[in-house]
């Protein structure tokens, strides 16, 4: 979907993703937002897209929850030379509270981390 028509704004963070509906391998989390997230998996996964399937995500970056897990509709999959990757809506889940507490903190985050303009105080250069 393009990025200009999504309702929430994609956060590209790294994570492992377990579902033992979907495969017995590991996938990795490539974004998530409070809607949604997108998953890739190295191998190929069939995907029904009317059905609900349990992902625990697991996050690479420390200083975020361990583990979330959530309840996922399929809304489109994609398979290419052996890998699959499948766009997920997130449905009401054990674990939405946490998901949106942790997407504010991603929010947050993204705002302080502008670039090298954020860190100018002065107009002028001054040489040490």
């Amino acid at each position: 979907m393009c990025a200009k028509s999504r309702k929430a704004v994609r956060y590209e963070i790294l994570g492992r993703v377990e579902s033992e509906e979907l495969s017995a391998f590991p996938g990795t989390l490539l974004d998530i937002s409070t809607l949604g997230c997108k998953i890739h998996y190295s191998n190929p996964v069939v995907v029904a897209l009317e059905n609900e399937y349990t992902v625990k995500i697991k996050f690479t970056d420390r200083d975020l929850p361990e583990t979330l897990t959530m309840i996922c509709q399929p809304v489109w999959a994609s398979e290419d030379n052996g890998s699959t990757d499948i766009g997920f809506k997130f449905l009401h889940s054990p674990d939405t509270d946490t998901l949106l507490r942790y997407i504010t903190i991603l929010h947050i985050d993204s705002q302080d981390a502008g670039g090298v303009e954020s860190q100018i105080v002065e107009n002028e250069c001054q040489f040490i």
